[in-house]
């Protein structure tokens, strides 16, 4: 599986989200991007896109993952202070939505 296949191919299941937190998380840019993105997300700036990114996450936060490939929420984030993405992803939703409930988290 070659890695950051979403950024060949911008039709493939939740290539937005990929993307996004790829340019904003990944250790090479997050100490200087990952605000911005947090900005972005409270705000409500950002668009479209940011929409797309939004709604991408709360599908995964509820496990669906229909069309992801296997490791590339890893590959896009390189995270190491989570043992899985499910945790990743729930600590990412209280970081962006910290008024909004977990998706899933009994809704």
């Amino acid at each position: 599986m070659p890695r950051s296949y979403w950024l060949k191919n911008p039709s493939v299941p939740f290539a937005t989200f990929l993307t996004i937190i790829q340019t904003y998380y990944h250790p090479e840019v997050r100490n200087d991007n990952f605000g911005e993105l947090v900005e972005m997300a409270r705000t409500g700036r950002g668009g479209e896109k940011l929409a797309t990114f939004k709604a991408e996450l709360q599908r995964l936060v509820r496990g669906d993952r229909e069309g992801l490939r296997a490791g590339a929420i890893s590959d896009a984030t390189e995270y190491d202070d989570w043992s899985n993405d499910d945790e990743f992803l729930v600590w990412l939703w209280g970081e962006l939505y910290p008024g909004e409930g977990v998706p899933g988290a009994g809704d």
